[in-house]
């Protein structure tokens, strides 16, 4: 079945109102019909089953056959991301979403190769949430991860309140199997650098903040595949990349 995203608060009755970019989807771009079966999620974990009963460009309504609540991941993971050059950042954002993360806050560093104008925030957060809402529908999350507005590398790491934190770092001399605590975390924020690398200085004031440094093995990875790398191993090693999919994720197709 298709899933779809919807605001909070439609899912609590037997029907429920198609919003229009939703119905419009369906209807124009997937060209599903009345009595189809799709499945609807608010983002926080609240699902359901339902089918089509009236469909148009401008609205629809959907017949409610059953309701569940979809736990996320036990890790909640943080990706603290340098922004990198061109379409990377998209990149980064979809496939991090399929991998659990959480919650996605980029940085400027001092080697950053782009940067968001200040007047063009608003738009790029806007876009990058609509990468995020596609990555996570396509791949069957019920729990929507957020993106928030780019800091300074020290303003997220100051604020950073995870559990466990993590900064990649090509100089470091231990490796990830050396530092991951025997007990799972409650929540993991890692940090990685630019295509030129993160500087001494940054490192530095990562660590006062209770950051470990520590490297992926022998080979340096680009920013953007940085991060999946680690991203895996953290879900495969304190989340549920190594648990058996649940009965509406195998009912989910993109």
């Amino acid at each position: 079945m298709r899933r779809f995203f919807v605001p909070q608060g439609l899912l609590g009755s037997t029907e429920i109102s198609l919003p229009k970019e939703v119905a419009h989807h369906i209807k124009t771009v997937l060209r599903l019909r009345q009595g189809a079966d799709i499945l609807l999620c608010d983002g926080h974990g609240q699902c359901c089953h339902g089918q089509i009963e009236t469909l148009s460009s401008n609205g629809g309504s959907v017949a409610v056959v059953d309701h569940w609540f979809e736990e996320e991941t036990a890790l909640r993971f943080e990706l603290i991301q340098a922004l990198p050059s061109g379409d990377k950042f998209d990149l980064i954002l979809q496939k991090n979403t399929e991998l659990g993360v959480a919650r996605f806050q980029p940085v400027t560093t001092d080697r950053c190769q782009f940067s968001v104008p200040a007047n063009k925030v608003a738009r790029k957060i806007e876009r990058w949430q609509r990468i995020i809402n596609e990555a996570a529908r396509q791949s069957g999350r019920g729990w929507l991860p957020q993106v928030e507005s780019p800091l300074t590398l020290e303003q997220a790491v100051s604020q950073c309140q995870a559990q466990f934190k993590l900064i990649l770092w090509e100089e470091a001399t231990q490796p990830i199997r050396d530092v991951l605590p025997c007990q799972s975390p409650e929540s993991v924020a890692v940090v990685v650098g630019p295509e030129g690398g993160l500087s001494s200085a940054e490192v530095d004031c990562a660590l006062k903040y209770g950051f470990i440094p520590v490297g992926l093995g022998p080979r340096i990875l680009r920013t953007e595949t940085a991060g999946f790398a680690l991203s895996a191993i953290l879900q495969f090693h304190y989340g549920d990349l190594n648990l058996v999919p649940k009965r509406e994720a195998i009912a989910t197709q993109s």
